[in-house]
């Protein structure tokens, strides 16, 4: 038998897939689990359209304040999860080193005991995102940054042309050094596809994001 599972929850293409083949491996998630600020105020991941994500999934969904000491806050956290909670394995959507810092996750469990998983870690780019669409993932980008995108990105759906055009910049074509970020619609694991009626693009200083004044069905 695996281990009792939760997997950290942003709502993204990575979290997404990594929930996805821990799965297929046989783990036994029982708790979606996002760390938030004091006041969360995501733009990349938007808490509105991350509840109607785990409404789809029908699993527990623990929001879990972080603050500074940030070290000390996500080991507390954790300690929680697995005392509370009889959780064993955190399932991350890690790809790699984000500007040469260790993963912060296995770092931060460390002191409980804690077990990770991360099934995208150090994978090819292109095979995690052609594997996202072979099984039947529909993903969209909810903010890019500038100089790398315009507006018209946001919204998009990724496919094979826009893994193409991905190819074509002069990025991490996953989006690993933040050049953007996605939330995912649709699942292997949801119970049905989530549609967006309605939104706007908000253009910050460095960046286009889709607008929390979105509505869904």
């Amino acid at each position: 038998m695996k281990s009792t599972a939760a997997v950290l929850w942003t709502g993204g293409k990575d979290c997404a897939l990594a929930f996805y083949k821990a799965q297929k491996k046989g783990y036994n998630i029982t708790h979606l689990v996002t760390f938030t600020p004091e006041s969360p105020d995501f733009k990349a991941h938007n808490l509105a359209l991350i509840q109607k994500q785990v409404d789809v999934i029908g699993l527990p969904h623990l929001l879990l304040t972080v603050k500074a000491p940030m070290q000390e806050s996500y080991e507390n956290n954790i300690t929680t999860l697995k005392k509370q909670y009889q959780i064993d394995t955190l399932i991350t959507g890690d790809i790699d080193e984000v500007q040469n810092h260790d993963n912060w996750i296995e770092k931060c469990c460390q002191k409980s005991g804690m077990l990770v998983y991360n099934p995208l870690w150090k994978k090819n780019r292109n095979e995690l995102l052609n594997q996202l669409i072979s099984e039947g993932f529909k993903i969209i980008f909810s903010l890019v940054k500038k100089p790398f995108f315009n507006q018209d990105w946001v919204g998009k759906v990724i496919d094979t042309a826009i893994i193409d055009d991905l190819k074509k910049l002069n990025i991490d074509i996953c989006g690993e050094n933040g050049e953007y970020h996605t939330m995912v619609l649709n699942a292997p694991f949801f119970s049905k596809e989530l549609k967006i009626d309605s939104y706007t693009i908000t253009e910050h200083e460095h960046y286009f994001y889709l607008n929390k004044q979105l509505t869904t069905s």
